[in-house]
Order: C-alpha cells, then structure tokens, then sequence
C-alpha cells in the first residue's frame, strides 16, 4: 500500500477487504432470445450518471438471458463501479438489474464501512496506483481493483455524519440542478408536441429546396489562434474545443461557424452528432469534417430542421445516406443528405417553435453551468472531509 494521511481515528484497508466485488456479463448479441421482448433492466456504463440512482436502462434482457448466460442480479441500493474504458462512474441501483461486464458492484462485507461514504472515498482514491504504466488510466480489472486502497474513519456513526454534512452542504445546489432538469425535460415534452402537430398535413421537400450549403473557408496562418467547436454525439448541442494555431492546423482544412447554422459532424451524425451553433460559436472554426447549412429566410429554421433530424425518422434518413463500418465512423453523403426531404410549416410555426428550442437551449446551460459548480464545491468539500476538517 502506498503512504497516505491518515486522521486521527482513520484507517485505511484495499477495496477487496472492504467489500464482495461482483462483475456483470453481457449475454450473446448474436442470439436475439436473449434481446428481442426484454423485460428486465440491463445497464452499461452509458446507462449510468454520476452519483444518481439508476432506475431504468435503454436495452432489457429476457428471462433465457438470464437463465442461459447467469448474469448477476444488482440489488437495488447497490453502489456501482465502472472499471473498464471510463474508470470510476459510479451510480446506485435504484431497482433490481443486471449490468455488462465493465461495471462491479461493491457490497460491504461487514459494517466497517458505509456504501454512501465509500462512494466519496472512491472519488479520492487513486484508482489506478496498481496498474502498469502502460495500461494506466485506461482500464482496472479483476485482480488491481481490490488493491484499490481506501481510507475511511473507524467509527461508522462518523462516516455518516461526513455523508450526511456533504449532503446537507450540496443540498441547495441540487435543488437547482434538479429544477433545471425539470424544467428541460417540460421544454422538450412541448418541443415534442408542437413537432408532431406542425408536421400534420405538411409538405416535405429535399433539404437543398429549404437550406443551402455553406462553406467559409479560412486560409489558417502560423502563429494565429483558432477556437475550435465540437459537436456532441446524442443530441446534446456544440461545446468549445481547445484553441489551436495556424501552425498546429498546419494544411488541415478549416472553416469558420456563424450563430445559427445548422452543423452536422459527417462520421458521427448517424450518432446525432447533429447540433444549432450558439451565439457563444460565432467566429469558432470547424474542421473538413462539419457540414454547415443555412436556413433559407422566409422558409425555415435551423433549430426544426435540428430537431426533424433528431427525430426518429430524421435520423432514419440520416443513418441511411450514412454507409460504412469503421467503428463508430460512418460518412454521411453531401449528395444524400442535400435529397433528403424535410418538413416544411408554415414559417411563422418554425419561428415560435426556435424560440422555444432557444429557451431550451438556455436552460440546458444553465442547467450544465450549476453542474460544473456542484462538482466544484463537492471536490472542495471533500478534501476538507478527508483530512478530518468537515
């Protein structure tokens, strides 16, 4: 074990003392008994989200699944791990599930420790102290994770006055987390709505009829500086990239972004990698691999025609004029794409609907803006705790 501070009435012991380690199973993909009419809950690390319990997940397994591959139930209350590929998410069980093999479950063995308090100490731990240089940072596995090395205080009834002071201590600020949620959750159910009325009875045309295609090309220089913009896969709108130099571009192309354009990342827009650049990416640059269009005035709007390729027959298309294997990279076509038909509302409807994804838009920043603080503060918060000041 390595040196660590411990405070007066701490002590530290490894993981594997501490808890029984369970790691998950993923039944055969090739056998769709397994899949296809799933009831029960089966959870991936995507399924998970820092620190909140897990109470529903995107694919279910049946009951041959669960006969035939034995995969082990998580009881609900279960502190999750992810130990595979992204080190250390963790997440409750918010009901009886089953996992993949990239998440452990951590089950206190006796009452030495308690599982909200080991979810903070994991969140100080250095998770990857036992893995070989070459591999760390990017995996654990059976054998390191319970060398992990955790230090908690003897007396149970103080871990959880340290969880109960965190929590009281963050409380107000996931109130306004959660309300911002909340509130964007209600915007998208409005969005939905309106969506479904607009389209009734509309007529749909090829993309190139209501858009056009806009390339503003930069040519870079050596010691000028360039904002970057990204766009996240899922549907979750563009973040800022790092800034680079014309020198560090070298003979890539880039082009510039302006608010509003509609921007598609052409090997992960099957992915929804689909996004409405912000005020915030005005004047930010995308690479070769961004297709950039720009609503026709009088005729629609970036933020619809955002939201129709989201959908799930927008994203149909999209997936369609998308070919190719590479893993995660499938090209979508400039030719595809510019044929694919769209609805076209009346455009007084697509306005009133872009102002409502705009609020939205707001919202979700917002929403992500208390985030970042919460972590912040919880990070604050918890070296106090672990040097007994809290």
């Amino acid at each position: 074990m390595s040196e660590v501070y411990l405070p007066e009435g701490w002590m530290s012991d490894s993981l594997g003392n501490l808890v029984d380690i369970a790691v998950g199973k993923t039944p055969s993909r090739s056998d769709s008994r397994y899949w296809d009419g799933g009831v029960h809950k089966w959870a991936t690390i995507a399924s998970m989200e820092f620190g909140r319990e897990l109470n529903d997940t995107k694919e279910k397994i049946t009951d041959l699944a669960i006969k035939e591959a034995n995969p082990k139930l998580v009881r609900k209350g279960t502190l999750m791990f992810s130990f595979k590929l992204t080190i250390g998410k963790m997440a409750f069980a918010g009901c009886d599930l089953y996992t993949n093999e990239a998440i452990a479950t951590l089950v206190p063995k006796d009452k030495r420790i308690d599982k909200k308090f080991l979810f903070y100490a994991l969140q100080v731990a250095d998770l990857t102290i036992n893995v070989g240089d070459a591999a760390k940072g990017a995996t654990l596995n059976t054998k390191t994770m319970p060398l992990i090395e955790v230090i908690f205080p003897e007396d149970v009834k103080e871990q959880r006055r340290i969880v109960a002071r965190i929590e009281e201590l963050t409380r107000r600020a996931e109130e306004a987390r959660r309300t911002a949620v909340e509130r964007d959750a209600e915007l998208n159910i409005l969005l939905q709505a309106l969506y479904g009325q607009m389209i009734e009875d509309v007529k749909w045309k090829p993309l190139h009829e209501v858009a056009s295609l806009v390339r503003r090309s930069i040519k870079t220089k050596p010691d000028e500086k360039y904002e970057e913009m990204g766009i996240r896969s899922f549907g979750r709108g563009t973040f800022k990239k790092p800034v680079l130099t014309g020198d560090q571009i070298g003979n890539k192309r880039i082009y510039r972004i302006h608010e509003g354009d509609l921007v598609f990342n052409n090997v992960f827009a099957w992915e929804k990698a689909i996004a409405v650049a912000k005020k915030e990416d005005h004047g930010r640059v995308g690479s070769h691999r961004f297709i950039t269009y720009v609503p026709h005035k009088e005729k629609t709007t970036s933020e619809f025609l955002c939201h129709h390729f989201l959908s799930e027959r927008g994203i149909e298309d999209i997936r369609a004029a998308s070919p190719g294997s590479a893993g995660r990279n499938r090209t979508l076509g400039l030719t595809k794409l510019e044929k694919i038909l769209v609805p076209v509302p009346e455009h007084d409807e697509q306005k009133r609907f872009a102002e409502i994804a705009k609020r939205r838009q707001l919202v979700q920043q917002e929403s992500s803006g208390i985030e970042a603080d919460v972590k912040a503060f919880t990070a604050a918060l918890l070296a106090k705790a672990f040097r007994s000041e809290l």
